[in-house]
């Protein structure tokens, strides 16, 4: 998907879209703290946003969902990394071209989604 016009969104869903360009991957919490409104307006925005494909959702083992823009031009498809003890999740460098038609030539299957997560220590709670 490419980047869609993020003017034509609503200013909660915008706001939303704006801090998720600049600090990918926070959860509703998160997002709730830094633009200082309440839980339902954070989740109903979220929802809208996923249903127009403005967002990404990557779920931690605990099933908590951290958001990211779904744009392919500034936000390509990458790996992530789960913190087995933080439980945090971090983006990893995007995948380069060849890797990507190589796992779409993996089948006959219609692949519209593709999700690689790694997992392990972070650096922050490997050092404590």
């Amino acid at each position: 998907m490419e980047c869609k016009n993020l003017e034509k969104l609503k200013k909660t869903e915008l706001n939303i879209a704006l801090v998720l360009k600049q600090t990918p991957l926070l959860n509703a919490k998160e997002l709730q703290k830094k633009l200082n409104l309440d839980k339902a307006t954070i989740y109903r925005n979220i929802k809208a946003l996923l249903k127009k494909e403005i967002l990404r959702e990557i779920k931690n083992d605990e099933g908590v969902g951290y958001y990211e823009l779904n744009c392919k031009i500034h936000n390509p498809i990458h790996p992530h990394f789960e913190c087995l003890k933080c439980k945090k999740l971090f983006c990893l460098e995007p995948f380069n071209a060849e890797d990507i038609l190589s796992l779409s030539n993996y089948s006959d299957f219609e692949i519209n989604k593709i999700e690689v997560k790694f997992k392990g220590i972070c650096n922050e709670c490997k050092n404590n």
